[in-house]
């Protein structure tokens, strides 16, 4: 039976190394982290060549896989099983980010980019409904997202609704995140 890839997507600093290990660890299957399908040095690697990189890492590894990644893509000659989309609190993200020792623009923009949910769209546009789940990791630990992960991907649970918009809106919280972004666009 040829294997199958899961994909953990999602925007840097939303936990796709850690959820994507526990679910392969569940699902008996590889962990594949994007970083390791680019050569040495390699900066940007076009979604083709990342495509025929994981499906032959795939086929030789003979197992199912669970790619963390923040580019959706389809692995050449595999079948994608499900793409969970993981989503974390744009505030919360950038104090993760920070933490990391990301520059101030890299976390402002990746705090953009979850806030629109780029990741997300791009997963709908590329697979299509029906097999693309948001999990929202803002307040859950590890063990509960991977568990999410794993139900949805085997049609036990549909996902969540993220709306970072309306949910810090309802919070009161949304003109923080926007003052914050908007030092990108001004450069302070």
């Amino acid at each position: 039976m040829m294997p199958k890839v899961y994909l953990v997507a999602g925007t840097p600093g939303v936990g796709k190394s850690t959820v994507a290990l526990g679910l392969a660890s569940k699902l008996g299957g590889l962990v594949i982290e994007l970083r390791e399908l680019a050569d040495p040095g390699e900066v940007e690697v076009h979604p083709a060549k990342l495509a025929a990189r994981a499906g032959a890492r795939i086929r030789a590894g003979g197992r199912d896989a669970v790619i963390a990644t923040h580019i959706v893509f389809k692995p050449r000659g595999i079948t994608v099983g499900g793409v969970v989309v993981l989503r974390r609190c744009p505030l919360r993200l950038i104090e993760e980010l920070r933490l990391r020792g990301y520059p101030e623009e890299k976390v402002l923009e990746n705090a953009e980019a979850e806030l629109l949910g780029v990741v997300y769209v791009e997963a709908m546009r590329r697979m299509g409904g029906g097999r693309v789940f948001q999990v929202d990791t803002t307040d859950r630990g590890v063990e509960e997202t991977v568990e999410l992960c794993y139900r949805a991907l085997r049609g036990m649970w549909g996902g969540e609704e993220v709306n970072w918009v309306s949910r810090l809106e309802g919070e009161g919280r949304l003109q923080e995140l926007l003052s914050k972004l908007s030092a990108r666009r001004v450069g302070v």
